[in-house]
Parts: C-alpha cells; structure tokens; sequence
C-alpha cells in the first residue's frame, strides 16, 4: 500500500489512509503553492503539520497547524505589512456524493458546525486548496503598516509618513482635494460649512 502521504506534495492519497489515521507534514516555498491572483506574498516557506483521521462513517478529520509568514499591502500607503499566521485547523472533509444528499436535494440553511465542512472529490485531499482558503480567513479586513498610517498625499502621491509636509496644500493655497473633497469637486456638489 502506498504512503498516503509525500511531504513534498500538496495532495493526500484518502484511500491509503490508515484506520488509525496519518500524518500530514508539508513545509513548501511559495512557488509550490502557485496561487494565483493573491492579494498577498508568502515570505519564505509555510508549514502544514498535523493529523488526518478517518471519521467513522465517510469522511476524514484534519487537525494541524498551519505556520508562515505573509506580506501584505497597506491600504493607506501601500507599503509593506508583514503577517505572522499561526493558525490551529480542525477541519472535516466529507466526499462530493455526500454534498449532494443532504436533505432538500443539496439546498438548505448552513449550521454553525458546517463552517468548518469541505468537500474531496476522487479520494484526492488537495491541501494546497486548504492552505489557500485558511490564508484568506487570517487576513484583515484591512491591513496597515501601523494604526497610525498616515498614508499617501491625495495630490502629489507622497508617502505622508516618510514626507508629513509634502507642500502640496501650501503651495496650491487650496485644500486636500483626496477622498471626499476630490468627489465633491467632480459631482459639483457645494462646500458646506463645518
């Protein structure tokens, strides 16, 4: 029987899964992952290590840890942020046919306890989908460089934090024209006072 098993992949063999269960070990660099579009970097390797059971009817358990470092973008002066994810996963898995014989033919109201429910299909775990998915559940909303961003000049597009006094609204002898001000200018809308 083969391992069910390669640290160096991202996919479980379910049907080689022992009853009494196996370990799940992966440590891979970012270009192994290969997610496309992400809205952050992963700095260095990230480590999935855990224990992935057999349930007793159809399905399997996975609970491990998840380890690595992000690099995100701060929303106000898209400078870097870096994100330390160290995060606990207690996740089942129950195979596709499964999904589809729920009671009112596939459709009804999702319980606390589904959360943490996916779905495999052809007796494969794809753990580079599960990585991705816990990754997009660790990030913030909305990630800043400090709480105290000061972010960039709606004018010129210095960074306010490394250039406080960029002179824009000196030199022009006008106000800001970033966020509401600048739509207030297109729309044609009045200033209002205070």
């Amino acid at each position: 029987m083969s391992a069910p098993h390669d640290p160096s992949a991202l996919s479980v063999n379910l049907a080689a899964v022992p009853s009494n269960g196996a370990r799940v070990a992966v440590s891979a660099a970012r270009e192994a992952f290969g997610f496309p579009d992400a809205e952050f970097e992963i700095a260095g390797d990230l480590r999935l290590h855990g224990r992935l059971d057999r349930l007793e009817r159809d399905g399997f358990r996975l609970r491990a840890g998840l380890r690595g470092e992000l690099r995100l973008e701060c929303v106000r002066c898209l400078g870097p942020v870096p994100l330390r994810v160290d995060e606990e996963l207690d996740l089942v898995y129950l195979p596709r046919v499964a999904e589809s014989t729920a009671p009112g033919g596939g459709e009804r109201a999702l319980e606390a306890s589904d959360m943490n429910v996916s779905f495999y299909d052809e007796d494969r775990l794809e753990l580079a989908e599960t990585v991705w998915e816990q990754l997009h559940l660790a990030l913030p909303v909305k990630p800043l460089c400090s709480a105290d961003c000061l972010g960039l000049c709606g004018s010129c597009g210095a960074d306010r934090n490394r250039h406080p006094r960029c002179g824009c609204d000196d030199n022009t002898g006008r106000a800001d024209r970033s966020g509401l001000g600048a739509l207030r200018d297109l729309t044609g809308f009045p200033q209002t006072p205070g």
